[in-house]
C-alpha cells in the first residue's frame, strides 16, 4: 500500500492492527479490573499513557518513523495533561485528609 510518500507493508499493517486489537481488548479488561480494586485511583491517565506507548509501537511495525513524530506530538500534549491529572488528585486527597483529621478531633472533644 502507499499513503502519498508512506509505503506500507500490508502484512505488517494487518498483523499491527490486528494485534492493537487483541491488546485492546485485554488493556481495557485490565483497567477495569485495576479500577474496581481502586489500584489505580487518580492515575487512569498513567494508564492512558501505556496504552497509547504500546498503540505507538505497533504503528512502528508499519512506520517507525512515522511513529516516533506521533510520539513526540503525544509527548508534547500529553505531559502537561498527566501531571496535571497527577496534581489534582494530590490536591484532593490531601483535602480530604486534611478533614478527617478534623473531624477525628472534633469527636475527640465531643
Amino acid at each position: 500500500m502507499i499513503w502519498g510518500e508512506l509505503s506500507v507493508n500490508s502484512g505488517n499493517f494487518w498483523t499491527a492492527l490486528v494485534g492493537l486489537l487483541l491488546f485492546g481488548t485485554l488493556y481495557n479488561g485490565l483497567v477495569a479490573y485495576l479500577e474496581r480494586k481502586k489500584y489505580i485511583e487518580g492515575f487512569v491517565s498513567l494508564m492512558v499513557v501505556g496504552g497509547v506507548v504500546i498503540t505507538l509501537m505497533g504503528a512502528a511495525l508499519i512506520s517507525w518513523q512515522a511513529s516516533a513524530i506521533v510520539f513526540a506530538c503525544f509527548a508534547a500534549s500529553g505531559l502537561p495533561m498527566v501531571a496535571g491529572s497527577i496534581w489534582r488528585y494530590m490536591r484532593t486527597r490531601r483535602l480530604m485528609q486534611e478533614a478527617d483529621r478534623t473531624e477525628a478531633i472534633e469527636e475527640i472533644w465531643r
